[in-house]
């Protein structure tokens, strides 16, 4: 796989050609679109730490996307690397699912950090950074987003004044010797029987199962 990164006056392009064709939903669930023999996705050239990203995209590109890191790892890592700050985050997604004791394997890590805290995770990981951490200002479903690859695994950072904890409830729980704030297992259930995973809804119960 050959990844990166195409500067113009106006636009910074992250590219990804010779890639297998296993991994092309990996791909595409990280919202690349194909444009010929090569995805793209485009950002406007005044994002900042672009020199950043040219050295990690085309370092952590194809471990981004194969889909074959190592989730826990990658949240050990993170873990303990905030623990020695003040920076407040979450989790959410199936990582939130599987710290709970959910039978189930993430591909990747959705985190959502209090919107004061959104650049203090990106200048903590700047080595680990192959997207920018950009403010969307109200043109996408969360007001803030950037990317980080950990380990092999794609972290998605994400920060909006709803999903602060002074707005939002998340559980709190200990994985690991980590105490970890996550999205309640409840919700999380609702969300995949919404999306009729069978997979999922069935590690669900099982889990349900063990409980009782």
């Amino acid at each position: 796989m050959k990844c990166y990164c195409v500067e113009t006056d106006q636009e910074f392009i992250l590219c990804v050609e010779e890639y297998g064709e296993q991994i092309t939903a990996n791909i595409e669930a990280a919202w690349f679109v194909k444009n010929g023999d090569k995805y793209t996705k485009t950002y406007p050239s005044s994002i900042e730490n672009k020199d950043a990203i040219k050295v990690n995209f085309p370092r952590l590109g194809e471990s981004l996307f194969s889909g074959k890191g190592d989730w826990r790892k990658a949240l050990k890592t993170f873990s303990k690397a905030c623990s020695k700050t003040d920076i407040r985050w979450y989790i959410t997604g199936s990582v939130s699912e599987a710290v709970a004791g959910v039978n189930i394997s993430p591909h990747d890590i959705d985190i959502v950090t209090h919107v004061d805290d959104f650049y203090k995770i990106r200048d903590l990981f700047l080595d680990f950074m192959v997207e920018p951490f950009v403010d969307n200002k109200g043109t996408w479903v969360v007001r803030y987003f950037g990317r980080l690859c950990i380990e092999g695994v794609m972290l998605d950072i994400v920060a909006d004044e709803k999903r602060n904890t002074e707005n939002h409830h998340y559980d709190t729980l200990i994985w690991d010797a980590f105490e970890l704030k996550v999205e309640p297992i409840a919700e999380r259930y609702k969300i995949e029987l919404q999306r009729e995973r069978t997979d999922r809804i069935k590690a669900f119960d099982n889990y349900f199962d063990c409980l009782k």
